[in-house]
């Protein structure tokens, strides 16, 4: 029996929403999250899971956007989050454009990010936390950031106040001083 029961295309080149069958009941809920087999087939490549990765982060907190040069496959297990991707491979119909989704409690869909793609994330409930699985293992000087609130791409951020960003996403350089395609 096929858990995967839907797959949502965005106007991004590979990256997609991928709906699993869940199954509510008095007690809560059963999810079964991915499965392996059914995402290679819909992806129409192998992903195989290198490292898996899990944040937990508190209410209007930003990370991101950053860039790498591996696939991902992103969940939120506990509360909301607005999901950015920005196409940021050379070459792209869509460089420079960004897609949006909201995670977790309402939406539990995962997100496949295809490497080269930009990955952020503003929590929007107190807290939430955000898994991630990769298809490499995570190396040093391997990613690339730009700052989150670029003026030339437009990103509509569902924020309330000032974002907390860590130290060195502060930092992060414009879109096009990063990617000057």
């Amino acid at each position: 029996m096929k858990s995967l029961k839907n797959i949502i295309k965005s106007s991004i080149e590979g990256v997609e929403q991928l709906d699993f069958s869940m199954f509510p009941d008095d007690r809560g809920f059963f999810k079964e999250i991915l499965r392996i087999s059914e995402i290679n087939e819909a992806l129409g490549r192998e992903f195989v899971v290198k490292q898996v990765n899990h944040s937990r982060s508190g209410k209007n907190t930003l990370r991101g956007i950053h860039v790498a040069p591996w696939n991902k496959i992103i969940y939120v297990t506990k509360g909301e989050v607005q999901s950015i991707v920005v196409d940021a491979r050379a070459g792209s119909p869509t460089f420079g454009k960004y897609e949006s989704a909201i995670l977790g409690d309402s939406n539990r869909t995962c997100i496949f990010v295809p490497a080269g793609c930009g990955n952020s994330y503003l929590v929007l409930s107190d807290e939430a936390d955000y898994v991630y699985l990769t298809d490499q293992e995570w190396a040093p000087n391997q990613e690339k950031g730009f700052i989150w609130n670029d003026p030339s791409l437009g990103i509509q951020w569902n924020l309330e106040g000032e974002p907390v960003l860590s130290e060195k996403d502060k930092g992060n350089p414009l879109f096009s001083a990063v990617f000057p395609h």
